[in-house]
């Protein structure tokens, strides 16, 4: 059966080829210009391989992952500096401008990016039929021909089928998994040869003993609440092996630690697969019910089931299964939920892991539906309606939940995927609105950096960045330049320049944060990432800002004690200003500290009795800062000891004479000694 999001593509290996149509399509003498525009996914590289000929001598290949092009009347090919990427869809599109008989200039795009470009005269006509294919291993989809060049708008990738326009000469598309032509031109079908096929390609979740888990910001309550529910989602389960457990789970609401709840999955007989309803209880027992169906595996397959507070529903592909009455499920105080696992406390991680395939199109109601829904909501994105409180589409581009925008918790092996079946095994579901393939449409991309301006574009008004700010930016790419032929630097820096600029003025610019973008800013204690999609700003995914109040109190416990140290060194001198002449020999045959604090005094004689104010009223102020930075770190043996300094601070605010000159030198010797361990108590993180 089709799963929701499906499309069909040509699928060549080494040695395999398709014709398109009996003849060739487009003039390719060079006197009219024309473009050539599709779909590519290689899956290996190719020495010298062909993607697209036509004759002998035109033609698109592949030199390893580089694109090499030639036209006819070239003596050799040319070849990309850049690399394809192996296993993902990239646009390709062949742009030829005529500029006289047997002359024009060609460019080579892939994503919207040129890779190829340059011109050629003499160019020979050929009207051989176009090959796709022939030696390469790669997929094709929606291969377009136009009797025009593109421009514009026009050059960007477009995943839909080309709307037709009277310079669309063919396309065929493959996506409904036929050979025609869809163009309306009725330009034949295309011929599969040497084992070429048409296969159905359905993006999922690939789980390989791996869970998805929605995300806690969700705050569902659904199933667990014991009330009404429904949850559905599209499976493909291949054969397990013999290293791996008969069982399937598909979906699980659990509690996290007394285990009870309710798990909806497969179990393997050796012949295929059998539906499998639990509902354990806390006290490690539990109800079963099962329906022996002998599913085969590698298909797709709908499992939906609904609750109205007494009775279960199973559907399998639509039809209404099982039914299983008067069930009264428990709440649950810890509830896990579970896509691929089954929630289990003694159990490592958790849960058990035992699902080994792919998933597509899974929602979460908190309502029942009705069997018309069930059907409904098979191929058609229930996101937008009452009641659904998560739908994953997980089809390759969106991840996420949709109706919140909250990305879910991928567990151990969870990647996305790719399910290839034959176009027989594609037959639609029953309720859908459209007997045509739902192909997943991405957002458009961002514009690419261009390689030529014709003005430079000068500094735009934005809030994203400063001119100064923008500049250092530049300066930070000099070292990048002075790798680069001198000859080259110049245009490249103003490339660099030009393309910051026209960035900065599209996203930061009064018309708003272009579709495809990702910016963040700070809420609250969190810095939040955003994706800016084409249904509007999606969160994806949130930082926790959190201070480091260890690093923060030990480098405020460094400082104030230092300053207490030097204040207290200070305070012996001037105190000992009107002391010096008694105690001036036994100074002077004291330690390098004591002659400098003599040396200060002598020079200390004004109004002594003001400076020593403010010298207790600051270092009862380091006194307190030493205590706060004590606080922060958690050391109560560093808030006792600047506690009892603190205790003879506030007794030296009234000693005078001989009295306060020996507290401040037991405070000089306490700081010095508090100095030297607070240095050794450095936090790791710090």
């Amino acid at each position: 059966m089709r799963p929701m999001y499906q499309y069909g593509a040509a699928d060549l290996r080494h040695g395999q080829y398709i014709q398109l149509g009996g003849h060739c399509m487009l003039d390719l003498s060079g006197s009219a210009s024309y473009a050539i525009g599709f779909w590519l996914r290689p899956r290996a590289p190719s020495y010298d391989g062909k993607l697209l000929e036509s004759g002998s001598n035109w033609y698109l290949g592949l030199h390893g992952l580089k694109l090499m092009f030639r036209l006819s009347g070239s003596s050799q090919h040319q070849v990309s500096e850049i690399e394809l990427r192996a296993d993902r869809w990239q646009y390709v599109l062949i742009n030829f401008e005529s500029t006289g008989a047997n002359a024009g200039r060609y460019t080579v795009y892939v994503d919207g990016t040129v890779l190829i470009e340059g011109s050629q005269s003499n160019i020979a006509g050929s009207t051989s039929p176009f090959v796709l294919g022939s030696s390469c291993d790669a997929q094709f989809f929606n291969v377009a021909f136009w009797s025009a060049m593109r421009s514009g708008d026009q050059l960007k990738p477009v995943w839909d089928v080309p709307q037709p326009d009277p310079t669309l000469a063919a396309c065929f598309s493959f996506s409904d998994g036929s050979t025609a032509d869809v163009s309306g031109h009725n330009q034949g079908q295309a011929n599969l040869e040497h084992g070429a096929q048409v296969v159905m390609l359905a993006p999922s979740l690939r789980l390989v003993n791996g869970a998805a888990q929605p995300s806690p910001r969700d705050n569902l309550t659904t199933v667990a609440d014991g009330g009404p529910f429904s949850v559905h989602a599209w499976f493909n389960v291949g054969a397990p092996s013999p290293f791996q457990d008969d069982s399937h789970t598909l979906f699980a609401c659990q509690d996290g630690v007394s285990n009870e709840g309710l798990s909806l999955g497969l179990q393997w007989d050796g012949n295929g697969y059998n539906l499998q309803v639990t509902k354990s209880s806390a006290n490690g027992g539990g109800q079963g019910w099962g329906h022996t169906l002998h599913l085969p595996p590698d298909t797709w397959h709908h499992l939906a089931a609904t609750y109205d507070g007494s009775t279960l529903l199973i559907y399998l592909d639509g039809q209404l299964d099982m039914t299983i009455g008067g069930q009264v499920l428990p709440r649950l105080a810890q509830p896990v939920w579970l896509f691929g696992a089954q929630p289990s406390s003694t159990a490592p991680g958790g849960a058990t892991y035992d699902f080994q395939g792919h998933l597509q199109a899974a929602g979460l109601w908190s309502r029942a539906l009705t069997a018309s829904e069930v059907q409904q909501y098979m191929s058609r994105d229930p996101s937008d309606v009452d009641g659904c409180v998560a739908y994953y589409a997980w089809n390759g581009i969106v991840l996420s939940n949709q109706v919140t925008g909250h990305p879910p918790l991928f567990l151990n092996t969870a990647t996305p995927g790719i399910v290839t079946t034959p176009p027989s095994d594609s037959t639609p579901p029953p309720g859908a609105e459209v007997r045509g393939q739902q192909v997943a449409k991405a957002d458009p991309p961002l514009p690419s950096a261009q390689q030529f301006f014709a003005a430079p574009v000068a500094f735009p008004t934005q809030k994203l960045l400063t001119q100064p700010q923008a500049q250092s930016v530049l300066a930070s790419l000099e070292p990048l330049l002075a790798a680069l032929p001198e000859s080259t630097r110049e245009r490249m820096r103003s490339l660099y320049r030009d393309n910051l600029n026209q960035g900065l003025a599209r996203v930061g610019g009064p018309g708003g944060v272009p579709v495809g973008a990702f910016t963040g800013q700070v809420e609250g204690n969190h810095f939040v990432y955003y994706h800016h999609t084409a249904r509007g700003r999606v969160e994806a995914g949130r930082m926790v800002l959190t201070v480091n109040t260890a690093c923060i109190g030990w480098v405020v416990s460094v400082a104030a004690t230092a300053f207490s140290m030097l204040l207290a060194a200070f305070g012996v001198g001037f105190a000992g200003a009107n002391l010096i002449s008694p105690i001036q020999k036994a100074v002077s045959e004291s330690t390098a500290l004591l002659n400098t604090v003599e040396s200060v005094a002598k020079y200390s004689q004004q109004d002594v009795n003001s400076i020593i104010r403010i010298i207790k009223a600051f270092y009862t102020a380091g006194t307190l800062g030493k205590i706060f930075g004590a606080a922060l770190t958690g050391s109560w043996f560093t808030i006792a000891a600047n506690c009892t300094m603190l205790i003879a601070q506030v007794a030296a605010l009234w000693a005078t004479g001989g009295a306060y000159v020996a507290v401040v030198m037991l405070q000089l010797v306490a700081n010095f000694a508090l100095f030297l361990y607070v240095l050794t108590q450095k936090p790791d993180n710090c």
